[in-house]
């Protein structure tokens, strides 16, 4: 017996220190145009890190003990992420222009970083570091104007209201708010697994996870207080909180608009639960915290200008933008075949709309209890997607948050495999590879059917045992 804890020491604690190697080597020495030895590391990262993300077969009460341990190794290998430069994403470089906009009380809706650079003194704007910045945020984030929403704006001018001026001083700002988020994540994520009564240690699957810790710390994304802003809003909801639950959900719309797909899902959840007579109340609560919250981020900024440029650059993710795409690749190519030219402005509105339809569908299903909450709004975030013309990695994060209550593994699989877009980057320009795209979404698109296979005959089973 003493043997075995020996070893499980000596497993836990040799994994933990080439985790930190592995995590300290991508966020220092690696670049995203290292195509060979940043997929070798990431899939290094993974196969250390799954003991750590292996939920054993031990009894539930044990994961409300052994928490201490995940939660600080995660802190850790955050933590050595947080002095490093982003070395994946260019993101971060946008976001303190904005920022920097907004601490000054300036829309960032209303001028593009290009309009802005050679004539900041005739418009009264100051940009500390404006050259660095945009420079290094690229040339289709400097054309366009910002579609990031309010509440991320707020987040992105705290290190100009804090009066920190260095470029990587104001990064470590956003790292450590990144940082919060996904602790919130971690004890809420912990409290709904277990009102479900699942091991709560499948929380790891969020903040032990390579592409969680690599994306939101180490390229400062923001999603994971999106997660945060999810996790509590479906918390208050058990808990009839109908009114805060729907200004959570809004908090999160205003930090990304993903959320707002879940709405009809979480509105069919609060008519399915309540008698006929009883249904109006909730849901008007429910309602009213989610436009009380919206009114209070956007109403400040909205004029006719800010709504032309934000919907403007919004449209331009269905009818311009394309990378890492899946089912509107292959309708791309037909596409081609068949008018000899890139139909994305017709498919792209084509496949929201589908997505749209099938987000209603998922809502009627869980209306009539022929479905779970948590896989629909999984199912929801899911469809968006494979149906996007446009997925980079950190936009999994929502998938894989519900996936783990849902008891899903499409989310963790699909964490692992969207890494693989980084092949398209190269030193000079972004060329996508067909193989790796072909890699990546059969694995996962085989997964998925085999999951619902499996689902089904499950339910089937239990079908007919409850008829005998």
């Amino acid at each position: 017996m003493k043997a075995l804890r020996h070893n499980h020491i000596a497993l836990f604690g040799g994994t933990f220190l080439l985790l930190c190697v592995g995590y300290f080597l991508i966020g220092n020495y690696i670049n995203r145009s290292q195509t060979d030895i940043l997929l070798s590391t990431y899939a290094g990262l993974w196969l250390l890190s799954w003991p750590w993300l292996r939920v054993a077969s031990t009894p539930l009460d044990m994961g409300l003990t052994s928490w201490k341990k995940d939660l600080y190794a995660g802190l850790i290998f955050r933590i050595l992420l947080i002095f490093s430069w982003p070395s994946l994403s260019q993101d971060v470089y946008r976001f303190l222009w904005d920022g920097a906009l907004f601490a000054q009380g300036i829309s960032p809706y209303l001028y593009t970083p290009n309009a802005i650079i050679h004539q900041q003194e005739l418009l009264g704007i100051h940009i500390p570091n404006a050259g660095e910045l945009l420079s290094a945020m690229g040339s289709l984030s400097a054309n366009n104007f910002s579609n990031y929403p309010p509440v991320k704006q707020l987040f992105f001018a705290l290190p100009h209201w804090l009066g920190i001026h260095g470029i990587i001083a104001q990064i470590w700002v956003l790292r450590i708010i990144i940082i919060l988020a996904d602790i919130v994540v971690f004890f809420l994520g912990r409290r709904l697994l277990l009102n479900r009564s699942i091991h709560p240690k499948y929380i790891n699957w969020y903040f032990l996870n390579p592409l969680i810790i690599l994306e939101l710390t180490g390229n400062c994304h923001f999603e994971g207080l999106m997660a945060a802003s999810i996790l509590a809003s479906i918390l208050l909801l058990f808990r009839k909180k109908y009114l805060i639950s729907g200004m959570f959900l809004g908090i999160g719309i205003g930090l990304k608009l993903i959320p707002l797909m879940l709405i009809p899902v979480i509105g069919a959840f609060i008519t399915s639960g309540c008698k006929k007579r009883q249904t109006f109340k909730p849901i008007s609560l429910f309602i009213a915290g989610i436009i009380g919250s919206l009114g209070l981020i956007f109403l400040p900024m909205l004029n006719a200008e800010t709504i032309v440029h934000y919907t403007a650059t919004i449209g331009l993710w269905f009818t311009k933008f394309e990378f890492n795409a899946s089912i509107y690749y292959v309708l791309r190519w037909i596409g081609f075949q068949w008018k000899g030219y890139n139909l994305i402005a017709q498919i792209g509105p084509v496949l929201s709309l589908f997505t749209a339809m099938s987000i209603f569908y998922l809502s009627y299903r869980v209306w009539t209890q022929k479905s779970n909450i948590y896989q629909a709004l999984m199912g929801s975030v899911l469809i968006y997607l494979l149906c996007a013309t446009t997925v980079h990695p950190w936009y999994w994060t929502t998938v894989l948050v519900l996936s783990i209550l849902a008891q899903s593994r499409v989310g963790i699989l699909g964490s692992m495999l969207v890494f693989l877009s980084y092949t398209a980057y190269g030193e000079e320009i972004v060329q996508e590879s067909w193989l790796w795209l072909s890699v990546e979404y059969l694995l996962l698109f085989s997964y998925l059917f085999w999951e619902l296979k499996n689902s089904q005959a499950q339910k089937d089973q239990w079908a007919k045992t409850s008829s005998s």
